[in-house]
């Protein structure tokens, strides 16, 4: 035995040990103590915000697919944006996408901070929370801005895009096969076909054999389909394209017969803009009122885990063991 050792028992200091073992028995006197002290509103804080953190992520879930879907649907956000040149409704999915992907691991930070109370989690929680409130906050405003900012310029981009772009050089262009996929996307989903209009007028379905280039440029074929495959209903395709006879369109634009006048079944000969408008202040309203109601039930996060996070403070003292 050392002399140093010899000379610490002699003067009476426990065995190095036997401090350790003492430090272990102080630590969880000191947890049990901390236990017992609680009070009603730390154990009330700690239940809701453990409830609190299963809401929030369900509604973080429910975000994030309402935002995949919203960009991943045959006319999606990503379709959108080559068609009304507007980037604005696809920046809004994708912060919604990053603010429910963000609830839902924050929902998670949660729960382990409040098992522990552990003030640097709570903190992080609280303030993490706070950021993406911001951010759902600048996706709500883009997205209602967006709903109340369809310029009429909107059926002049339809246009320029129809005549030239769509469908030429669709496999070395990447802007033009950009437009004919939002376009072909826009019509099957919204039964449609051209620009505006109904079926008498030369700015619907009429539109692409009479000012377009994609009509144009198949001059050389021996028959022209008259519209895409995107306008037509399920049923008979050559009919509805104009390859086989049939007294009206889109053979016969305005016959001066009722023989020539028929309704073609398979054809959809509405144009687009009306139906576009209105799709997109219908799903801009959907991401603006799930951006708006998601920050309410932050806020209501935020102010618990402050709260907890400050009355977990008091016990930090409780912890430390004397050497």
């Amino acid at each position: 035995m050392s002399m140093d050792r010899v000379t610490l028992i002699r003067e009476g200091h426990p065995p190095l040990k036997r401090q350790r073992s003492n430090r272990s028995t102080r630590s969880t006197t000191s947890s049990a103590r901390r236990r017992q002290n609680e009070d009603g509103c730390v154990v009330c804080l700690r239940g809701t915000l453990h409830c609190y953190n299963v809401f929030i992520l369900i509604v973080g879930c429910a975000s994030l697919g309402i935002g995949i879907w919203l960009l991943v649907t045959d006319f999606g956000a990503r379709k959108v944006t080559p068609i009304v040149d507007n980037q604005m409704y696809e920046v809004t999915t994708y912060l919604l996408i990053a603010g429910g992907g963000a609830v839902a691991l924050l929902a998670f930070c949660g729960c382990c901070g409040t098992i522990r109370e552990d003030k640097c989690v709570l903190s992080f929680y609280g303030t993490t929370l706070a950021i993406v409130l911001i951010v759902l906050g600048a996706a709500c405003g883009i997205a209602f801005f967006f709903r109340n900012a369809l310029a009429a310029k909107i059926q002049d981009r339809m246009r320029d895009t129809l005549t030239w772009h769509y469908g030429l050089n669709v496999h070395s262009n990447s802007e033009n096969r950009r437009i004919t996929d939002a376009w072909d996307a826009m019509q099957r989903q919204l039964k449609c076909c051209g620009v505006v209009g109904d079926v008498n007028t030369l700015e619907s379905w009429g539109y692409y054999f009479t000012k377009t280039e994609w009509y144009d440029k198949s001059k050389k074929k021996k028959e022209r389909q008259r519209v895409p495959e995107s306008c037509c209903a399920p049923g008979d395709i050559n009919m509805c394209i104009g390859l086989s006879d049939f007294a009206g369109p889109p053979r016969f634009l305005q016959g001066h017969s009722e023989d020539m006048k028929k309704k073609n079944p398979y054809l959809y000969t509405d144009g687009c803009y009306e139906s576009l408008i209105e799709y997109l202040r219908t799903y801009s309203a959907v991401v603006g009122a799930v951006a708006a109601v998601v920050p309410v039930f932050l806020a209501f996060g935020i102010v618990i885990s402050f709260c907890l996070c400050a009355r977990v403070t008091g016990y930090a003292h409780d912890d430390e063991v004397d050497l």
